[in-house]
């Protein structure tokens, strides 16, 4: 059997003129009307792909649950299932700050910056509340429990950006394709798996080149 593992990061939380800043799982922020479209248009990327899902997972914190739900009645699922492993990360010190007041209060936060964006190296000394070690051992037990036990043909994932990067490096043999699996807000991936082997078929993908 071909298991296509979906995976989605919740929509926009900021709307125009509003000041982006970094937002964890401290921070329950609702979906905005822009996040309210692009759940909608994931569900109708889902279906026109012909990968309707038959297992959706999502973080606790509304905006992910909110995606999934829209997606889950769009398409005529059951609800999906709230998984705390999910969640997104406790940003600590960054948590509520533009990436210019984090580096105005600490310049040398900005290497750790820029080596979480381009490769996804967690930040050690960042004032971080969420410890790696802790985060990576819940991922690895859901990828265990929902995503590689064969459960389900199609399950899709819903969560956020510092979570949803760690998944496809436990799925895959390689992961030499992208040094960064960041996902925007909205957008979708796709890994195949057939006899225990994954493959990376799409990431980061807007619904619209899904």
């Amino acid at each position: 059997m071909i298991q296509h593992l979906l995976f989605a990061r919740h929509g926009n939380t900021f709307g125009p003129g509003d000041k982006v800043v970094w937002v964890g799982r401290e921070t329950d922020l609702p979906l905005v009307e822009k996040g309210l479209e692009q759940a909608a248009a994931a569900a109708q990327a889902l279906r026109r792909k012909g990968l309707i899902p038959d297992a959706i997972y999502c973080a606790s914190l509304q905006r992910t649950r909110r995606f999934a739900t829209i997606v889950a009645d769009a398409l005529g699922l059951a609800e999906p299932v709230v998984d705390h492993r999910l969640d997104e990360l406790d940003y600590g010190s960054w948590a509520g700050r533009s990436n210019d007041e984090i580096l105005a209060a600490d310049p040398d936060a900005a290497a750790a910056m820029e080596a979480w964006n381009a490769g996804d190296a967690w930040p050690e000394g960042a004032g971080w509340v969420s410890e790696k070690k802790t985060v990576m051992a819940g991922l690895e037990s859901y990828v265990a429990e929902r995503l590689a036990c064969g459960a389900h043909e199609r399950p899709l994932t819903v969560s956020s950006n510092g979570i949803l990067r760690f998944l496809p490096r436990l799925l895959l043999e390689t992961v030499a394709q992208l040094p960064s699996f960041k996902m925007r807000t909205g957008h979708l991936g796709l890994i195949e798996r057939d006899q225990g082997s994954a493959h990376l078929r799409m990431w980061d993908s807007s619904a619209e080149g899904f």
